[in-house]
């Protein structure tokens, strides 16, 4: 048996994909049955809720550590440990340049081993679910090394949790099987379960087929960027929210530095009259936008009081705004809102 699996209520906005953390809800069991969409979840929650900002902040909660050995391990729920620290050979540009074609080599590779060639570097793609896309990204970085060592870093992201470890090459027989047995970080805290075995092929169009042994999750990977300056620079400095995903009167500061995918880059200041939340936000991709994690609460009113809130993907507008859009949880049409960031500095 693998380990917990996680349960989660996810949302749309705020919001949305992740804005001001807002007050922790009641926890309640998610239905067992897939969901078309998720709003309904999400005002649920909403109502549970007592402070004005649950009726627009997104909300995951931390799972029951169920040890049943009846349940299914989640395997959406994937790892990966930061990168190490990548040398001057990984190719990144200086500048976080996003024009340049990532190549599979990117990372640090080590010199000798028994991982072909052309598996090396960083790939990254959505999980796929039966067939169908999850929204997920799972990123694989593969290092040079002998059967049996940790030199794989995974991590898959989420729209409401971010999990990482390190995986083992079990071999490298036709294709690549490795094996994560440890959960090394995991936003929101215990919402995580390992993998377990996992296989990775190479097709003829350079890109991973990337499978759970039982077949149920997929995804092909292609090379992504790594190294420790993968930001472009328009992304970074402090950005503002005001009336953060159309909660009157609330803000969310988001100050985002440069570091490697994988690491804490953002910081997070969410305020309205009735909370005050901190937390971190880890890089996810690079690829489309800037994506980040959910938050890593670092500071709150009071005791659970705030929420991580969800995965937030950013489109610059020009060199002063980002934009996130979102799916607001009081509304019921399908019409997709939009938070502007201003920058501060």
């Amino acid at each position: 048996m693998l380990g917990v699996v996680s349960k989660e209520v996810t949302s749309g906005g705020p919001g949305g994909p992740g804005g001001p953390f807002g007050p922790a809800p009641t926890p309640t069991p998610p239905p067992a049955a897939k969901r078309s969409r998720r709003k309904p979840v999400i005002i649920a929650s909403a109502i549970a809720a007592t402070l004005v900002i649950a009726g627009a902040a997104t909300f995951a909660y931390v799972a029951s550590n169920d040890d049943s050995k009846d349940k299914k391990p989640d395997y959406s729920k994937m790892t990966h440990t930061p990168p190490t620290k990548s040398s001057p050979s990984d190719g990144a540009s200086p500048s976080g340049d996003d024009s340049d074609s990532p190549e599979p080599s990117s990372t640090s590779l080590g010199s000798s081993g028994d991982v072909p060639d052309e598996y090396l570097g960083a790939w990254e793609g959505e999980i796929m679910e039966s067939g169908s896309a999850t929204g997920k990204i799972r990123r694989i970085v593969i290092s040079q090394g002998t059967t049996g060592s940790k030199i794989i870093e995974t991590f898959t992201a989420a729209s409401d949790s971010f999990c990482q470890s390190k995986a083992t090459l079990d071999s490298t027989d036709n294709l690549l099987v490795i094996e994560d047995e440890e959960v090394d970080t995991s936003v929101p805290s215990d919402s995580c379960s390992t993998v377990g075995k996992q296989t990775l092929r190479l097709g003829n169009d350079g890109s991973i087929a990337w499978n759970t042994t039982d077949g149920s999750y997929s995804a092909k990977l292609r090379p992504s960027k790594s190294g420790d300056k993968p930001i472009p620079d328009k992304y970074l400095g402090t950005w503002l929210a005001k009336d953060a995903f159309g909660v009157s009167g609330a803000t969310l500061k988001i100050t985002v530095k440069q570091g490697a995918i994988g690491t804490e880059v953002g910081e997070d200041v969410s305020d309205s009259s009735k909370y005050h939340c901190e937390g971190k936000r880890i890089l996810v991709s690079v690829d489309k936008g800037l994506v980040l994690s959910p938050a890593d609460i670092t500071d709150e009113t009071y005791e659970d009081a705030c929420n991580a809130g969800n995965m937030l993907t950013f489109t610059a507008d020009g060199s002063d705004k980002l934009r996130v859009q979102y799916d607001d949880p009081n509304d019921y049409s399908d019409e997709t809102k939009t938070q502007t960031f201003t920058r501060v500095s």
